[in-house]
């Protein structure tokens, strides 16, 4: 699942609720791609259009990092809604107004607002592929890999920029307050959800770095055949988690070091990345406003029309 914030995207493993359940937002439209099958609004077969297409170029981009080899007789269901709301509204997803993506197991659906109102459609689209690429790399083994390890790649996968990432993860190297990869395995904690995955992101930029582009393909393919993550590691990277998490901790806090020494230095950094942060902020406040503003809009008048009729504007 991809959220709205300076990280976006939590993975959401099993998705429940009526889809498109609202006639105006009814996906009764089928589009049948080499790669995709896509549900779309018959209101907008041009966003549909750009849907498919983006999402077969990230796909095959994506599969050959991660070691799959795309076939056409196995399409990935693409459920691609026209608004904001009604992804959220026919995802059962009213309680979590900014997320934009899910991907889930078994038949690795993945749904996305394709709107681009509150982030890019090529990142979502990239983001939730990988998701659905290591479900069906992994199968049963899903489960095999940590959440922060499935987040990572994610993030990794659809080149979101790091600059975010880093603001949290100095902020928390400076304060001490970096959190075990190893409690991120699961679930990230409500109240640290952004640092949960600008750690996620991190550590798999620190894997690749220092053990190639190739480990997370390696990590992904060992992981089913051990069926777990220990094993997985220590065959794809010579490590074992423990050992990363180490050697990638005493990096992010080395990295970091000079701004917790020099009170000069890291009240010049944190000047500067608070005004790509605060920069950042603004354009995403704006759009956030506008989406907000038309979901409020499109919920009065689903009530309106529930009470009167499809007739109670005439």
């Amino acid at each position: 699942m991809r959220i709205l914030s300076l990280t976006a995207v939590i993975i959401m493993l099993a998705v429940t609720g009526a889809f498109a359940r609202q006639p105006r937002d009814q996906l009764n439209e089928v589009m049948r791609t080499e790669y995709f099958v896509v549900h779309y609004d018959p209101s907008d077969p041009y966003l549909a259009r750009i849907a498919a297409d983006t999402a077969a170029r990230e796909l095959v981009r994506i599969a050959d990092d991660l070691g799959y080899v795309v076939e056409s007789d196995r399409p990935f269901p693409l459920y691609a809604y026209p608004t904001h709301y009604a992804f959220t509204n026919s995802g059962g997803l009213k309680l979590h107004k900014y997320t934009v993506g899910t991907a889930r197991t078994g038949d690795e659906r993945i749904s996305v607002d394709a709107s681009g109102a509150l982030a890019s459609t090529q990142e979502v689209l990239a983001h939730e592929i990988t998701h659905a690429l290591m479900f069906r790399l992994l199968g049963r083994r899903s489960g095999a890999l940590p959440l922060w390890l499935y987040e990572g790649i994610a993030k990794y996968q659809s080149e979101e920029p790091a600059r975010n990432d880093d603001l949290l993860i100095a902020d928390a190297a400076r304060n001490g307050t970096l959190m075990p990869l190893s409690d991120l395995k699961s679930d990230f904690p409500e109240d640290r959800v952004a640092l949960s995955y600008a750690e996620s992101a991190s550590a798999v930029r620190y894997m690749v770095e220092h053990h190639g582009k190739s480990s997370m393909r390696k990590l992904i393919e060992e992981a089913g055949k051990a069926g777990r993550f220990d094993k997985a590691m220590k065959a794809a990277i010579g490590l074992d988690p423990t050992e990363f998490e180490n050697k990638w901790y005493e990096s992010a806090t080395r990295r970091y070091r000079g701004v917790r020494i020099s009170g000069i230095i890291a009240g010049s950094v944190s000047a500067f990345m608070a005004t790509l942060a605060i920069a950042a902020f603004l354009v995403r406040r704006r759009r956030k406003r506008q989406a907000a503003l038309e979901w409020e809009q499109e919920e009065f008048e689903e009530a309106l029309r529930a009470q009167m009729g499809n007739d109670w504007w005439r």
